[in-house]
């Protein structure tokens, strides 16, 4: 036994309504872009975050060979200090 409720009737006319409305493509990628821009800046900003932590990192390696002493040489005299 088929029995037609009202939900249906009105779930075809929303159908119907929403078929009538139709969206312009530059409507849909504005809101598209409005909706990703703030990952975009988070992104963005995480971005820049590693590169600045990673260029102070490079910046701050110790050198090799800048904690040797020098050499005394053969002619000159030592002085120690205590």
């Amino acid at each position: 036994m088929l029995v037609i409720t009202n939900n249906a009737i009105m779930a075809t006319k929303q159908f119907k309504k929403m078929d009538e409305r139709r969206t312009d493509a530059a409507e849909i990628h504005q809101h598209n872009i409005g909706v990703i821009m703030p990952f975009i800046k988070f992104g963005v900003g995480a971005i820049k975050l590693i590169a600045h932590t990673l260029i102070y990192i490079v910046k701050h390696i110790p050198k090799p060979g800048r904690d040797k002493q020098p050499e005394a040489n053969s002619g000159g005299r030592i002085i120690k200090v205590k």
